[in-house]
């Protein structure tokens, strides 16, 4: 795990993320090619060509499969936000946090819906048998009052920057965040029995096919897993490095659950998609080969502006099909990866950074007129006593999470 001067960060997490980020985008332009598009979001029935049989129903889906992408976002999300609260001394205040996380989500999302919003005027979107079934759902009018009700964020997505559709539960986190600390920091001796409870719970969710008990859960396993990091860093220190490989290829297999077979999913799958991706992120905090894949340049350039790329990579790869699909799908693919990166670093220099800026001024303001008033009323609760949580020298990697 690589160290910056003066702090510590979980980087390796930085570069799954960013990760995670790059196969949303391949998701994204490999279901625009008809056949798989198809298969992938309407018809799993539908006859395939080799190649396109071997990307679907095969291991090679794990690098486009977007679903478990999701799932590592949000057990990320959790692990990042509760870090803080495990150091020893009194917490941050929630005024403050609430003003910095809904800054640093809402603006970069508002930004993203005017981007996508002129995009479409620009370059109407159109249906068309050159695309598959699962572009054509993309064609929309981005008149106003849609766009308005995506940027509440917490209604769900339309088809005008779908990925926004994920950031309803990372408000919702977000806002629920004091009541996670208080699972993840009390009942400290049967951890494990919490995090079984959760991941019951999405289970329950999955089964049911309620959205919110799929979803929030996630968050919870998370958050338990960055309280308790130091103790499972501990139970699996004297682990032989063979035993990462069937755990990894169990969190794989499992992430992938949804697609082993072209027969239907049993009910359930998106609980197992989240044991996978779990897995996973355990995988990436503490096997080396893991941690040094993490550190790579190219990992740690993707997990800085993976916010950035999720948020405005669908509106510009449904441009750039909608202008040269009728020249040639491929290259309109390959134009739209091309831009969907460059406009990924523009969109994280000129919106993202500054909205974190602000974001970390507003929050310093707020501290400062409660200190003013003496309100100490509205401080988060004392993290866990050194004795009880042994303070950790790993902080939190960037808290912004990108899904699709």
């Amino acid at each position: 795990m690589s160290k910056q001067p003066g702090t510590s960060r979980v980087t390796q997490l930085d570069g799954l993320r960013g990760l995670a980020a790059l196969v949303v985008v391949a998701c994204h332009v490999l279901s625009v090619v008809p056949g798989i598009g198809h298969v992938v979001f309407d018809e799993r029935s539908r006859p395939l060509n080799s190649a396109e049989s071997w990307a679907v129903f095969s291991p090679l889906h794990l690098l486009w499969n977007g679903t478990p992408a999701v799932h590592v976002f949000f057990v990320l999300s959790g692990f990042v936000l509760i870090l803080p609260f495990t150091k020893p001394g009194r917490g941050k205040g929630w005024a403050s946090y609430y003003v910095k996380r809904l800054l640093r989500l809402y603006l970069p999302a508002w930004a993203s819906l005017v981007l996508a919003a002129a995009l479409i005027a620009l370059i109407p979107r159109t249906a068309s048998p050159l695309q598959s079934s699962w572009a054509d759902m993309y064609v929309v009018d981005p008149e106003l009052g849609r766009v308005a009700r995506d940027g509440l964020l917490l209604l769900g997505a339309s088809t005008v920057n779908t990925p926004l559709w994920t950031l309803r539960w990372e408000v919702l986190f977000s806002l629920l965040l004091p009541l996670y600390v208080l699972v993840a920091l009390r009942w400290r001796r049967i951890w494990h029995l919490k995090l079984a409870l959760v991941v019951g719970l999405s289970v329950v969710g999955a089964v049911q096919e309620v959205q919110w008990l799929i979803y929030l859960p996630i968050f919870a396993i998370g958050a338990i897993l960055g309280v308790e990091r130091d103790r499972i860093r501990e139970l699996t220190g004297a682990w032989p490095r063979l035993v990462w490989l069937p755990l990894t290829a169990a969190g794989l297999l499992l992430a992938n659950a949804e697609w082993l077979s072209p027969a239907k999913p049993v009910k359930g799958v998106e609980a197992l998609i989240t044991v996978g991706a779990t897995l996973l992120v355990l995988v990436f905090l503490l096997c080396g080969p893991a941690k040094k894949l993490g550190d790579t340049a190219a990992a740690q350039w993707l997990g800085r502006i993976s916010f950035s790329l999720y948020l405005v990579h669908l509106p510009i790869i449904l441009a750039a099909v909608t202008l040269l699909r009728s020249v040639s799908l491929p290259l309109a693919l390959a134009v739209a990866v091309v831009l969907c990166f460059a406009a990924a670093e523009l969109f994280f220099r000129y919106v993202e950074q500054p909205a974190q800026r602000l974001s970390v001024a507003a929050g310093r303001a707020v501290d400062r007129r409660i200190a003013r008033r003496g309100g100490g009323a509205t401080a988060a609760p004392r993290a866990a006593a050194p004795s009880a949580a042994p303070p950790s020298n790993v902080t939190v990697a960037r808290a912004h999470q990108p899904v699709p």
